[in-house]
């Protein structure tokens, strides 16, 4: 797991094996943490596969990528997820990110933003991260300017946020 935050909220990178299981919202009661109510949400399932996919079959069901997707886990449940949108392109990677609606408003979603821009900190080949949202998802917007990204662009469909990790 990435990092232990003082509210108890750790990432949980997954293996392939794990993401399909997540793609396919069934949870293996004997290997896999438990699942708040809500989870996966549609994000998680869609940021799982795409994750799963770009991990190498041939390197069996526990393989996984740093630049994956993360369980967010508080006191040992899962209560959301977190990654990257694959590996960097020319230094840069997008992160994605939700939190079932039980635990919102509650800074866990921060706490996880910034756990994984520290993860992305320690990466040689990240030097600037991404994120993207809607500009009625308020609730997003504040935990990325939370975290130090700065709100640099916009277009019809989405604000967008960035922060130099080698400034």
């Amino acid at each position: 797991m990435v990092g232990q935050s003082p509210d108890t909220v750790v990432l949980r990178l997954l293996s392939r094996g794990e993401a399909e299981r997540v793609v396919s919202r069934r949870r293996d009661s004997a290997v896999d943490l438990p699942w708040a109510a809500g989870y996966p949400l549609d994000g998680d399932v869609r940021a799982a596969a795409s994750y799963a996919s770009h991990v190498p079959k041939e390197q069996g069901s526990s393989a996984s990528n740093p630049f994956g997707y993360y369980q967010i886990v508080e006191d040992g449940r899962v209560i959301g997820g977190i990654g990257y949108h694959g590996p960097p392109q020319g230094g840069v990677v997008e992160v994605g990110y939700g939190v079932v609606p039980a635990v919102r408003g509650r800074g866990v979603a921060t706490s996880a933003l910034r756990q994984l821009l520290e993860a992305a900190a320690g990466l040689a080949e990240v030097k600037r991260v991404v994120g993207r949202t809607t500009e009625d998802n308020v609730a997003s917007q504040k935990v990325m300017l939370a975290v130090g990204m700065q709100l640099v662009g916009r277009d019809p469909d989405f604000l967008h946020f960035e922060i130099d990790l080698r400034a």
